[in-house]
């Protein structure tokens, strides 16, 4: 995929992030019982979004990664 592609992608992936993290401060609101479920389907939603449509385009375009460096090995500082 192009870069120019993948920034798109990107683009609406996080778009989607925010939308969904949005549903988790209305979830939180909820009825223990049904907090539960609601969050679990979300959590689910979540977990896809990043290793189903963000990893395979952070694969390939590092420099997309949202986390940037953060979890990335580095070199021991001696």
């Amino acid at each position: 995929m192009d870069h120019s592609t993948a920034q798109k992608l990107m683009g609406a992936y996080e778009r989607i992030g925010a939308a969904l993290n949005g549903a988790d401060s209305i979830i939180r609101t909820l009825p223990e019982d049904e907090r539960t479920v609601h969050l679990r389907g979300l959590g689910e939603m979540m977990g896809h979004l990043w290793s189903k449509l963000q990893l395979p385009v952070v694969r390939e375009h590092r420099d997309l990664d949202p986390d940037g460096d953060r979890f990335q090995k580095k070199p021991k500082q001696e």
